[in-house]
C-alpha cells in the first residue's frame, strides 16, 4: 500500500525561495524519483499571522520576556497547518522544520518524519538567536523533543546534527539517519552548462578567480574573506574575488575598498538559475569561512560546478565538502593564516588541479538526485514496515497517540 509523502516547510515548498531554496529543489528531485508526492502549500507571512506575531510580540514584553519567536509557538504552527490538516486524512508528512503544531503529532492516521539541517538547540547556541526569549525557547525545545519522539524517524543533513538528535533529545540511533541534501541548482539548467563546459588544468600563469556566496557576511565570514584576500594580494596573489548575494554596501566601509572584488550582488535563481551557474561555475575556487554552519548549500554548489573549496571547519560544514577537494579552515584561523593557504593554492598550481580533478570527478555526488537516492531507502523501508504493522493489527481510532 503506497503512503503518499507530503514535503512541509515554513512557507510553501513549492516556491523555490523557501529556507534556501532546499524544500523547492528536494520536491523537484523528489517527484521524479518518485519519492514525494507533493509540497505543502503553508503561508507564515499572511496577514493574520503578521498580526498576531505583533500581538504575541507585545504579549511577551508584558511578561518582562524578551520578543521575538512567534515562529516557534503552538498558535503559529496550529494556524499554519489549519487547513492542510484537515485536507489529510492520511499519509506522511516529511518536514525541513524543526517543529509541527500538537494537533498533527497526535494524529495517528499520519506519519511524521523529519529532515533538519540542525536541532533547535543547535540553532540557539550557535547561530545566537538572542532575540528570542527564554520562555519560548525552552518550551520550543521541549515540544522539538515531543516531536521527534512522535516521529517514525529523524533525518539530518549532518553527523552532527545527528549526534544532537541523539544526546540532546534522547532519540535512539536506529531512528536517526543522515542525508547531505543537494545544491541549489535548476536540474535543466545544470545539465545544458554540464554539456558546455569541461575540466581542465589552470595554466601555472593564469589568474585565479575566487567566488563567494552568501547574504549574511558576518556569519558567512566574508569579513575574514576579504582580510586575507587583501593580505594575499599585497604578496602577489594573482587572483580575483567574485562576491555574489550580499551587496557592498552592506559590510563595513573599511572592507568595500579591497582590490580585485567584483560586487555582483543578489542574483535570483528562480529568473536568473543559468547566470547564476554560469558565474559560479566559471570560477576556481568557492570560498565560505563561516564562524556558524549547520552545513551550507553554497558548498555543494561548488562542488557541483567542479570547483575546489576552502570552507569552514565548523558545525556541520566539513560533511558538505568532498575529502581531496576542499580545505577546512578553522573558525578561529586568522587573516594572515587564510592568506597563506590561498598562496599555497597559488604557487603549487598542481596541488589547486588535483582539488579541481576530484570536484569534477564527484561533481553529481552534490546534487539532489544523489541525496533522494539516499532518502528513498530510508523513507520506503520504514513505511513498508509500519504498513505490514497496520495490516496486521487493528487500527487505532485517530487523533490518541500518547505525546508525553
Amino acid at each position: 500500500m503506497h503512503r503518499h509523502i507530503h514535503l512541509a516547510a515554513v512557507g510553501d515548498a513549492n516556491y523555490q525561495r523557501a529556507f534556501s531554496g532546499i524544500p523547492f529543489y528536494l520536491l523537484q528531485e523528489g517527484m521524479r524519483q518518485g519519492l514525494l508526492d507533493s509540497g505543502l502549500s503553508l503561508f507564515p507571512h499572511c496577514r493574520e499571522q503578521r498580526c498576531l506575531r505583533i500581538a504575541w510580540n507585545c504579549a511577551r514584553i508584558l511578561r518582562c520576556d524578551t520578543p521575538g519567536g512567534y515562529q516557534f509557538s503552538i498558535g503559529f504552527l496550529e494556524r499554519l497547518y489549519h487547513g492542510t490538516h484537515q485536507g489529510l486524512t492520511s499519509g506522511t508528512i516529511l518536514s525541513c522544520f524543526q517543529l509541527l503544531p500538537p494537533s498533527l503529532l497526535a494524529d495517528s492516521r499520519i506519519d511524521k518524519w523529519f529532515y533538519i539541517d540542525m536541532t533547535l538547540k543547535q540553532m540557539f547556541e550557535c547561530y545566537g538567536q538572542s532575540r528570542i526569549g527564554r520562555m519560548i525557547r525552552e518550551e520550543s525545545l521541549r515540544r522539538e523533543a515531543v516531536g521527534y519522539r512522535a516521529a517514525v524517524g529523524v533525518i539530518t543533513h549532518s553527523r552532527w546534527a545527528a549526534a544532537s538528535v541523539i544526546s540532546d533529545y534522547g532519540v535512539a540511533p536506529d531512528r536517526v539517519h543522515v542525508v547531505v541534501p543537494g545544491a541549489g541548482l535548476d536540474r535543466s539548467e545544470y545539465e545544458h552548462w554540464e554539456s558546455q563546459n569541461h575540466h581542465g588544468d589552470i595554466a601555472e600563469t593564469e589568474e585565479l578567480k575566487l567566488v563567494f556566496v552568501g547574504k549574511d557576511w558576518r556569519r558567512k565570514g566574508l569579513d575574514r574573506l576579504l582580510g586575507a584576500f587583501a593580505l594575499a594580494r599585497k604578496r602577489n596573489f594573482n587572483a580575483t574575488l567574485t562576491v555574489i548575494g550580499c551587496s557592498i554596501d552592506v559590510v563595513p566601509s573599511d572592507l568595500r575598498a579591497t582590490n580585485g572584488v567584483s560586487w555582483v550582488g543578489f542574483i535570483d535563481k528562480h529568473t536568473e538559475g543559468r547566470r547564476f551557474i554560469e558565474t559560479v561555475g566559471r570560477c576556481h575556487i568557492g570560498c565560505l569561512l563561516s564562524r556558524a554552519e549547520a552545513g551550507g548549500i553554497g558548498l555543494r554548489e561548488f562542488h557541483a560546478l567542479g570547483l575546489a573549496v576552502v570552507g569552514p571547519d565548523v558545525n556541520g560544514a566539513p560533511e558538505h565538502m568532498f575529502p581531496g577537494a576542499s580545505i577546512a579552515i578553522s573558525p578561529s584561523a586568522t587573516d594572515r593564516e587564510i592568506a597563506e593557504v590561498l598562496l599555497d593554492l597559488d604557487t603549487h598550481r598542481d596541488k589547486l588541479n588535483a582539488l579541481r580533478s576530484q570536484a569534477w570527478s564527484n561533481r553529481r555526488l552534490a546534487l539532489w538526485s544523489e541525496s533522494v537516492r539516499r532518502l528513498l531507502p530510508i523513507l520506503v523501508r520504514e513505511l513498508d514496515s509500519l504498513n505490514m504493522k497496520r495490516i496486521s493489527q487493528p487500527c487505532p481510532p485517530a487523533g490518541i497517540c500518547e505525546l508525553a
